[in-house]
């Protein structure tokens, strides 16, 4: 998808490697970012280091927590939480946003 994302989510938790990172939707319904090569290590590394993730991912109508990582109705909700949760500058939001769009 985007070598953007994944600098952007390397640097989000730079405890764990990441060799890359895309935006998957397998049921179409659900829209999460999948991180390689240690799904699980990240996401908790993730939720340990940026604590108002989950807050953040109510306001952007979060499907469930439960998972690994958060999971969104759209595509739209889980970019704008990720760029929330990460408080990037704006040019770093508009570069993200033009290099992952489906």
């Amino acid at each position: 998808m985007s070598q953007q994302l994944t600098e952007i989510m390397s640097r989000a938790v730079p405890e764990v490697e990441v060799k890359s990172a895309v935006i998957a939707s397998p049921w179409s319904t659900r829209f999460f970012i999948y991180v390689e090569p240690n799904h699980s290590d990240y996401w908790l590394w993730f939720k340990r280091g940026h604590p108002r993730w989950r807050r953040i991912a109510l306001k952007y109508e979060v499907v469930t927590t439960d998972a690994a990582c958060p999971e969104f109705g759209s595509y739209e909700n889980l970019v704008s939480w990720l760029l929330d949760v990460l408080n990037l500058s704006q040019g770093e939001r508009n570069l993200l946003r033009f290099c992952v769009r489906f």
